[in-house]
């Protein structure tokens, strides 16, 4: 990853989206990767866990779609959460990172441009936290979150807010909404993400998503 917040910040807001790059990048970067966040307030891992776990307190499987080094799943083991927890990334020192944490059953490498590697109806409950910048087919990915989830499972992510009208993601909610796909419980936003921007910048903000499918 580039050595100095501002190449950073640079990076992240021209919305990267190719696989190659973006592995390339986040395996430069996996090794520093929760000291940064950590340095910059990121505050979605929570945000998105404490929805979670208000909303469906009973969910037996997590599915953590852009796991990264498992922020997100040492924050639900943090939180108590006992159930089955896997994770897919596209970056495998990420997912690295993320074992030697020890909160998942099970990581693999996934290209999330792509059909999940994960059967339909099989998990109560999916994240997506931080990923949606590189994603641009925000309405694949979301049919895809929806597939994988058991009847009555919730999907909660996060989109950043400079992306959230650019990609159109109001319209592929009543989209999803309208056929049945999902139903929205909660969108909250502009919210705090990134208060210290990547570092040394701007605040970045973020819309918080709760769907019950």
């Amino acid at each position: 990853m580039p050595d100095d917040d501002a190449s950073i910040g640079d990076w992240l807001s021209a919305d990267p989206s190719d696989p190659a790059v973006v592995a390339e990048r986040y395996d430069a970067w996996a090794r520093t990767y929760d000291v940064d966040l950590g340095d910059w307030s990121y505050q979605a891992p929570d945000v998105v866990v404490r929805t979670l776990l208000d909303r469906h307190p009973g969910a037996a499987s997590v599915l953590d779609v852009g796991c990264g080094t498992g922020l997100v799943g040492r924050t639900l083991r943090d939180r108590g959460y006992a159930g089955r927890l896997e994770g897919l990334d596209l970056s495998q020192a990420s997912l690295e990172q993320a074992e030697a944490g020890g909160a998942y059953d099970a990581l693999r490498r996934t290209d999330l441009q792509q059909r999940l590697p994960v059967d339909d109806d099989s998990v109560d409950a999916v994240v997506c936290v931080g990923v949606m910048t590189y994603l641009p087919d925000v309405e694949a990915i979301w049919r895809e979150l929806a597939r994988v989830t058991r009847s009555g499972g919730l999907v909660v992510l996060t989109q950043r807010e400079d992306l959230w009208d650019a990609r159109d993601c109001p319209g592929v909610l009543e989209r999803l909404g309208a056929d049945g796909t999902w139903s929205v419980e909660d969108v909250t936003g502009p919210a705090p993400y990134l208060p210290e921007g990547y570092g040394d910048g701007a605040a970045v903000g973020c819309y918080y998503l709760a769907a019950r499918v």
